[in-house]
């Protein structure tokens, strides 16, 4: 059985400039794919390379655009079409509420616990979250968040280095303070700040380094994950590297690379807007 998957994101940017990203070749190029060729008029709405799951081109069919209203496309993911479709609605001043919605998505049980490949459908659901981020910061004049490779020719490893709007002490803080955490990552985790000390930040896992303000490490069977932060200018440079992952299962690690995106996403956005934070995604998750 499978279902649909719904996000809502609240974009500080009007319709008009929504519509271009989801529309302009040269835009998804920067936010969403390594490839994009679109012509409305030609009903030709296309993406692939490196940055999209199975990027082959020829994957897409455009159904409907309605200018600054609607985008529907049909997707063709594990030879299963799926349609996909973006609403556009005025959220106040210079804002817009986009909603997605993709069918033919598999359930929250197969999502985590899948028994075939996962380079497809079981991708999207952090797929989207991390596009979904860069459409909004490319949207509202913001540095993008690097993208995931979901290429075969990807590295076994997931590295992602990006620059965050504080100084490295209160980035620090938002990745040992269970309360921030939640803000940033979903959900709160359990952090005993010291080595030897437990942590659940992905992983449940024992403090093998902490250096406040510099470095945090931890590791669990199998699995290393470590984050150094470095000044930059009143700024914080954040290097995130996990390791452990098997040559075979490079499809799971871009699948976990992409969540780890968008939640540093997140973590860059809690520090840029301050007070005014709230969470980008209102809901994502395949509903039944």
């Amino acid at each position: 059985m499978s279902g649909t998957f719904q996000a809502m994101v609240h974009v500080a940017a009007p319709r008009a400039t929504v519509y271009r990203a989801l529309t302009d070749p040269a835009a998804l190029r920067a936010w969403l794919a390594e490839f994009a060729e679109v012509s409305l008029p030609e009903r030709r709405f296309e993406f692939w390379g490196r940055y999209t799951p199975q990027g082959e081109r020829g994957r897409q069919q455009l159904l409907i655009a309605q200018p600054d209203k609607l985008l529907s496309f049909a997707w063709t993911l594990d030879g299963t079409r799926t349609n996909v479709m973006f609403q556009l609605q005025d959220a106040g001043p210079s804002a817009t509420l986009l909603a997605l919605s993709q069918d033919g998505i598999p359930p929250m049980e197969e999502l985590m616990a899948p028994t075939g490949r996962r380079d497809g459908l079981h991708t999207l659901h952090t797929f989207w979250g991390l596009a979904l981020a860069n459409l909004a910061e490319w949207a509202e004049g913001r540095e993008l968040t690097p993208r995931c490779d979901f290429s075969a020719s990807r590295s076994n490893e997931i590295r992602i280095e990006l620059t965050i709007p504080a100084p490295p002490s209160q980035v620090f803080d938002s990745l040992i303070d269970p309360a921030r955490i939640s803000r940033w990552f979903g959900w709160e985790a359990e952090v005993e700040p010291r080595v030897g000390g437990r942590i659940t930040l992905g992983a449940d896992g024992t403090i093998s380094e902490f250096q406040p303000g510099r470095l945090l490490a931890y590791a669990e069977p199998g699995m290393t994950t470590r984050w150094e932060l470095t000044e930059a200018g009143g700024k914080t440079r954040l290097t995130f590297l996990q390791q452990g992952f098997q040559g075979d299962e490079l499809d799971n690690v871009a699948q976990h690379e992409a969540g780890w995106a968008a939640g540093l996403a997140e973590l860059k956005r809690l520090h840029e807007l301050g007070p005014r934070w709230r969470p980008l995604i209102g809901e994502l998750a395949p509903q039944g």
